[in-house]
């Protein structure tokens, strides 16, 4: 784990929202992106989760890649470094304040979504609940690497 890193963890989505508005008031940033460009990129993550149907089969990939998402889900929740966003989800260098107010939209709006949720990139359909708990991992891992000042 990098240096510097917190280890958090969201129960729901209003724990993701109060870390952001902390992170609004300073922080330090230990990883590569700014709390905007962190904001584009989980902002755009939970916008795919909530997209309508119907959704392609799951490819076998995807399928192949479960025990994986199962040991994220076990051990405590967390994502491992390293991991890199496809192009498409990388923030522009220039990523905008109003991002973080776009995060904290869409994390409120996907805390009321009746679902289904969207398949997974990498694991395909999932339940709806490890479905938003991987959401909240996500975001914590993101979140982790900027530490209120």
């Amino acid at each position: 784990m990098t240096a510097g890193r917190r280890l958090i963890r969201f129960a729901c989505e209003d724990d993701a929202i109060a870390d952001v508005g902390r992170l609004r008031n300073g922080y330090q940033r230990i990883g590569s992106w700014s709390l905007p460009q962190t904001a584009w990129h989980l902002n755009m993550a939970v916008q795919q989760r909530m997209k309508p149907g119907p959704h392609a089969a799951d490819a076998p990939e995807q399928v192949a890649r479960r025990p994986m998402l199962q040991h994220v889900l076990s051990m405590n929740g967390y994502l491992p470094d390293g991991m890199i966003a496809p192009e498409s989800m990388q923030p522009p260098a220039d990523a905008p304040d109003s991002a973080v107010d776009d995060l904290i939209a869409s994390l409120q709006q996907i805390k009321a979504f009746p679902g289904p949720i969207a398949p997974h990139r990498l694991f395909g359909q999932i339940p709806d609940t490890e479905a938003r708990r991987l959401n909240l991992i996500h975001c914590a891992h993101h979140l982790s690497y900027l530490v209120p000042i």
